[in-house]
């Protein structure tokens, strides 16, 4: 009886996080779908920023510039200072935001963020989240934020924004492996870049492995390559005792 129990017990906390999954699925293929339509507007409102991968590559130290300031932003809210972001401090983040949403709606973004699964938001994370409210809720956000840092917080999401729809040839909010290898050989004059090299950065940026890189892997992706995260350890290491 006691084993019958207990494999009851299990197949229900199977239940439990099967349905889990599911849910999160639909949330996050719901959020794709916002952002992919925020994507779609803006490229008929924009002219582009970026017409190489060389422009973009050029562009990494002002992306690094443009992160660090929001790092200012996250240590803002980051209110405990153990370098995440919970879900309260993301609702006073939310409220100093005027970003309407329902608890359930917060959650949802909470988990969409929290890339890891670490119970939290850490700075990269956090990034992604700035960026996306700018996307769906416009440049008021980024004021609220700070209105002397707004112009600056402005121009980086524009540039990251903008390096992602240079690769996102068919605008739908998904960068395909083929547009990566058409992006980095379109320069003619240049030799054309080893099929291996362009598969193992689409591999880098394709974090769930499901064939495609939306916006939010993407960012994930350039932060790392600017190398914000790692100078940041770094000067903790050098004031650490």
């Amino acid at each position: 009886m006691k084993q019958l129990i207990n494999f009851i017990a299990e197949m229900g906390c199977v239940e439990s996080k099967l349905v889990a999954t599911i849910k999160y699925r639909r949330v996050e293929k719901d959020l794709d779908k916002k952002v992919a339509e925020a994507l779609k507007e803006r490229t008929k409102s924009k002219k582009k920023t970026f017409r190489s991968v060389n422009s973009i590559t050029m562009g990494l130290p002002r992306f690094k510039e443009g992160l660090r300031n929001i790092r200012d932003v996250f240590d803002q809210y980051d209110e405990d200072s153990n370098g995440t972001i919970d879900n309260e401090e993301l609702r006073n983040c939310l409220n100093k935001l005027q970003v309407q949403m329902s608890e359930e709606e917060i959650d949802n973004i909470h988990r969409y963020c929290d890339i890891d699964n670490r119970k939290g938001i850490q700075f990269p994370e956090f990034v992604v989240f700035l960026c996306l409210m700018y996307l769906l809720f416009g440049s008021d956000v980024t004021y609220r934020v700070s209105e002397f840092e707004s112009a600056r917080l402005n121009y980086v999401f524009d540039e990251l924004i903008d390096a992602f729809l240079f690769f996102d040839k068919d605008g739908n909010g998904k960068m395909k492996r083929k547009d990566v290898t058409q992006r980095m050989n379109e320069a003619t004059h240049q030799e054309r870049t080893p099929s291996h090299i362009t598969s193992q950065l689409f591999k880098e940026m394709d974090l769930n492995k499901n064939g495609h890189v939306n916006l939010k892997e993407f960012l994930l992706s350039i932060i790392r390559w600017a190398g914000v995260e790692t100078d940041d350890d770094e000067a903790r290491n050098e004031t650490s005792p």
